[in-house]
């Protein structure tokens, strides 16, 4: 780690002399200031100029930062009075009318940034933050700045300073924030990159009020949005960032929801954010109150993260298109497996720094939420095969094994991260992927598992997650699914089920907004009606070419690594290939 420091400190350096020297030699200097002030990276800049990077060199130059700095300011005294009204800032300089108290704002940045923005990369903080200190309107704008409160009330805590202890109103509070950033979106800025940014967050803001069909409303509008958009003035790493992040959850929200996401240009696979450690995208701390704000952020995995989270949402995307795209052809065994295939070797590919979870001292949040996430995917892909009632019987047996071993796995990561962080600052598609997993086990491993204790920890994680008058709604429709499931697999429910649930009763309304459907459940029916007969005669066959061929590749690949050794999963589940063979 601090190899990988001391170098990307050299490199950070050769960057900020290569624009120095631009800036000094004259020509492009008042581009070369604006960029910087409205956020750019040093190495989005350096790239773009039309000069040889220096020679690596042994440490930062001591006059380079500050004689940059000198020269934005001077260039900012040169065109103070001339903001872009469009940004929707306020005269004197607040970028939102709700609350005057910059602590506050400060406060639910940090919220947002420690929770929120790690898992769902959906801007690049670095550019974000530097236009919002300098009141620039290239990376930032009121209506942005309002969701982001707005998600950050949802994370408000209830004791402490900005709590409701002392009598503050996140609901309430949460709802201006939300009514202040829609009154400042005008069609014409539809296509405006923080307009966009502001509808994906305001996604998120909705989802977790249990608001998922409104929610859906929003991340479709960034969808489309970034489709059409044509801008060179942005930085390419800001907009990698956001294209990826957006792509990515617009592909999970698909995922649980069980639709194709809308017409989407799936962005390249060279595009994906790179991996840094300086700047603020891959900056993190632990906070979630004000008794935190003097811990400093520290260089983290959560750019990383992101950049693998986006990974495994393309793989999501392409499952959803098999299983509930109509237009498709037939589902294949060849095709589903080719999946598992492709799951595997993006776990086995995980760098170091995010796929070793042993240390509980060491790991982060939004690290463990990406393995949450993985095995929640692994259950997609085979729960619907459970249905298939032709499948023959060995066939089954192991299928039915691979998808509760997943979600053992998952279920274990969640008890795993509620343990450290709680589950009361969760992500919201966390809540969906903790159902996902217990479904799997109180209706396939009734006989080897506690299944009144998973109904138990699922509907506990979900009250906590909802807890406070601040607290993620959503959990309530959801708890309500959850225990309908337990009921209809004959679960006897925790002796406690009050005080997990209280006594609210949902409509079929209410549980329509959580998720856009009366229930979290896949619809398997739909997939299996969509099976070709292949998958009945030769899935043990494509099972045994899988095994064969990754057995071939295996003397490739620096390494090694077979199915059994990258899936992690025990010898008992995954001896599939002789045991289907028999």
């Amino acid at each position: 780690m601090m190899v990988r420091e001391i170098k990307d400190l050299k490199q950070e350096n050769n960057w900020v002399e290569q624009i120095l020297r631009a800036v000094i030699g004259g020509g492009n200097e008042r581009e070369i200031l604006e960029r910087l002030k409205n956020g750019e990276s040093y190495q989005s800049i350096a790239e773009k100029l039309d000069r040889p990077p220096f020679a690596e060199s042994g440490g930062l130059s001591p006059t380079s930062q500050r004689q940059l700095s000198a020269a934005l300011m001077d260039y900012e005294m040169d065109i103070a009075g001339q903001r872009d009204p469009e940004s929707g800032i306020l005269h004197e300089g607040r970028w939102t009318s709700i609350t005057s108290d910059p602590e506050l704002v400060e406060h639910l940045f940090s919220l947002y940034f420690s929770w929120v923005h790690p898992v769902h990369m959906l801007f690049s903080r670095n550019h974000f933050m530097s236009s919002y200190r300098n009141e620039a309107n290239l990376y930032c704008s009121s209506s942005l700045v309002n969701a982001i409160c707005a998600m950050g009330c949802l994370l408000l805590g209830e004791k402490g300073r900005f709590s409701t202890q002392e009598g503050l109103d996140p609901v309430m509070l949460r709802m201006k924030f939300m009514g202040e950033a829609r009154s400042l979106i005008k069609p014409e800025h539809y296509t405006k990159w923080t307009t966009i940014q502001t509808f994906a967050v305001m996604f998120l803001v909705e989802l977790g009020q249990g608001q998922g069909s409104r929610a859906s409303s929003y991340i479709r509008l960034a969808g489309d949005a970034v489709n059409s958009l044509r801008d060179d003035k942005y930085s390419t790493e800001a907009m990698r960032i956001s294209k990826w992040g957006i792509y990515a959850l617009n592909s999970a929200w698909g995922a649980y929801t069980y639709q194709v996401p809308a017409v989407f240009q799936v962005p390249s696979s060279n595009e994906l954010p790179n991996f840094q450690l300086h700047g603020q995208n891959s900056l993190w701390r632990l906070y979630r109150d004000m008794s935190h704000s003097d811990i400093p952020p520290e260089p983290s995995s959560s750019m990383m993260a992101a950049s693998e989270y986006a990974s495994l949402m393309r793989l999501v995307h392409d499952t959803t298109i098999i299983y509930y795209d109509g237009h498709e052809a037939k589902v294949k065994a060849q095709g589903v497996l080719n999946q598992f295939h492709r799951y595997l070797d993006w776990k086995y590919n995980l760098p170091d720094d995010i796929a070793n979870i042993d240390d509980d001292a060491d790991v982060l949040p939004h690290v463990l939420s990406l393995h949450i996430q993985y095995y929640c995917v692994m259950v997609h892909l085979f729960r619907p095969l459970l249905d298939l009632k032709a499948l023959p019987e060995a066939s089954m047996v192991h299928i039915k094994a691979l998808t509760v071993d997943n979600a053992w796995r998952g279920l274990e990561m969640l008890r795993k991260y509620r343990e450290l962080f709680t589950c009361r600052y969760q992500p919201s598609l966390q809540n969906f992927a903790l159902l996902h997993c217990g479904d799997a086990l109180v209706r396939f491993a009734k006989s080897s598992v506690d299944a009144t204790e998973v109904v138990q920890f699922c509907l506990g994680a979900l009250k906590e997650s909802a807890d406070g008058r601040g607290g993620f709604s959503v959990c309530g429709p959801l708890q309500e699914m959850f225990r309908r499931t337990a009921v209809e697999c004959e679960i006897p429910l925790p002796y406690n089920i009050a005080d997990l649930m209280g006594s609210k009763q949902y409509s079929a309304d209410q549980l329509l907004d959580a998720c856009s459907r009366l229930s979290y459940t896949q619809p398997t029916n739909q997939v299996v009606s969509n099976f070709d007969e292949d998958v009945v005669q030769n899935f043990a066959e494509e099972w045994r070419k899988l095994v064969e061929a990754d057995g071939d590749d295996e003397s490739e690949r620096e390494g090694g690594g077979s199915i059994s050794e990258r899936s992690n999963t025990s010898e008992r589940f995954m001896k599939i290939d002789s045991v289907l063979n028999e």
